[in-house]
């Protein structure tokens, strides 16, 4: 779906949400279409067939080249750890083992599906989206559904429930083919961002 589609979908949103208190679906529009790239904090729970498993985290999210990187908050055992892109390979390090590695990746590998700026992607591109009004804590929230391409098994659709009250990200669903909750990204902080410090997308450089 391209970007006309898009706007059409979000200002039908504003008739679910234009009359509560807060942002409107036209100021929350404005801020995904024009995102240059965000930082957050966000609690994220990986969910499988035997159990699930929640971390704490940071993020940092480069639109315009992809660029990422994910570090470990908690808990303590893999507190210090992440992941980066840097526009060209994907590193990943442990500081307790004092190992890293980095790979060549694939403009279109299926690697940063837990990024609000891979869902606005997805939702652009997407020939079937949806779009509904919920409630959401103390305040209302907007859903926006979106197919995610590539047909993985674990990570099929996705939706952001995007918060009218501070008219910020609120959570991020990934599902499964079947329909069932395999990653939740819940957001405890997040700011839109035009510039980042490079050293951010820099992999630490190690002593020897």
């Amino acid at each position: 779906m391209k970007k006309k589609g898009l706007l059409l979908l979000l200002g039908l949103a504003m008739t679910l949400c234009g009359c509560q208190k807060g942002y409107t679906m036209e100021e929350m529009q404005q801020s995904l279409l024009s995102m240059k790239g965000y930082e957050a904090e966000a609690a994220i729970t990986r969910i499988t067939d035997h159990g699930s498993h929640t971390y704490d985290t940071k993020q940092y999210f480069e639109m315009e080249t992809g660029r990422y990187r994910l570090e470990m908050v908690g808990p303590a055992e893999v507190a210090g750890n992440y992941t980066l892109y840097d526009g060209q390979k994907v590193y990943q390090y442990n500081p307790r083992t004092g190992s890293d590695a980095a790979f060549e990746v694939s403009p279109d590998q299926a690697r940063n599906e837990l990024f609000l700026g891979q869902f606005v992607k997805n939702y652009l591109q997407s020939e079937h989206v949806s779009m509904a009004s919920a409630p959401l804590e103390q305040t209302q929230a907007v859903i926006l559904e979106a197919v995610i391409p590539g047909e993985y098994a674990y990570t099929a659709t996705e939706k952001l429930w995007l918060d009218t009250a501070t008219g910020l990200p609120k959570k991020l669903v990934l599902y499964d083919q079947e329909g069932q909750e395999r990653y939740v990204v819940e957001y405890t902080s997040f700011t839109y961002t035009d510039t980042f410090d490079e050293d951010i997308f820099l992999p630490e450089v190690r002593q020897e």
